[in-house]
């Protein structure tokens, strides 16, 4: 398994791309595991998504997706260690199925906080590599805190050069593509609070006067699984029914998990 590090648009994508062509070419069974929240090419926002690659790639998202788990919020900073969590859990399902698997993350990594959580992620993944893709010296943290130990092993890569950064808009703009085609065919279902529990992200039960319009929202079949996102339409307080848009049908779900981030 082979984690790949660096700051925004430094070419981490790009570089989990070519690497994932290069051991598909060899015969391998490769997975692409996409721990982006904010960014996600494999899987809608707010998720940690993981997908196959079956022929060559020319993105990231180009692989088939394969299944997500909702974390909830687009900002890697703002819900860190459910993300890392998030990250192990769904690389440990890659790894059980695939003989090479690949994460590629968050361009998070500048200042303090932000290397504590790169550390953490990359124990919670466990990866065999892990690559640092640098601009100048602003991963340098991270590889000090690998340094002399003998796994993972370290490689370490200039950033690709000739990659246009996106701004801050272009990436909002990226977010909210991505949910759109993941809600392509969706459609408003009401859910009757007495059958479906809904919770928060941090696994609290939520009152219907304290789910919030406009979130984004998992939802749950009976066995746990995550079968989609949706967005909240409208909550009746004194009806008890909760109304989303979704491109699933009322009688799927059995719970609901809503996220932090709204859409308007």
């Amino acid at each position: 398994m082979v984690l790949v590090v660096g700051a925004a648009e430094a070419g981490k994508s790009t570089f989990a791309a070519w690497l994932a062509n290069a051991l598909h070419a060899r015969g391998l069974t490769v997975a692409i595991v996409d721990a982006d929240v904010g960014q996600s090419e494999i899987g809608p926002p707010a998720t940690v998504g993981f997908g196959r690659v079956r022929r060559p790639l020319t993105r990231t998202g180009d692989a088939e997706p394969l299944g997500f788990e909702f974390v909830g919020v687009t900002s890697p900073g703002r819900r860190p260690w459910q993300t890392v969590e998030a990250a192990g859990r769904v690389s440990a399902r890659a790894r059980a199925g695939f003989e090479r698997v690949i994460v590629d993350t968050s361009g998070f990594i500048t200042g303090g906080f932000a290397g504590v959580v790169k550390q953490r992620k990359i124990a919670a993944v466990d990866p065999d590599v892990v690559v640092v893709i640098q601009v100048a010296d602003e991963a340098e943290h991270i590889v000090r805190y690998l340094a002399g130990r003998a796994r993972p092993r370290l490689v370490r890569l200039p950033a690709i050069r000739g990659l246009r950064p996106r701004s801050p808009a272009a990436r909002r703009r990226h977010r909210d593509a991505a949910l759109a085609r993941h809600l392509e065919g969706a459609r408003r279902i009401v859910l009757a609070l007495v059958r479906v529990a809904v919770h928060s992200i941090s696994g609290e039960p939520l009152a219907p006067e304290n789910i919030a319009v406009g979130a984004i929202a998992a939802l749950h079949a009976p066995n746990g699984e995550t079968l989609a996102l949706g967005v909240v339409h409208a909550v009746d307080v004194v009806r008890r029914t909760l109304t989303v848009r979704t491109t699933r049908s009322a009688g799927e779900i059995a719970a609901v998990t809503v996220g932090a981030t709204t859409v308007t």
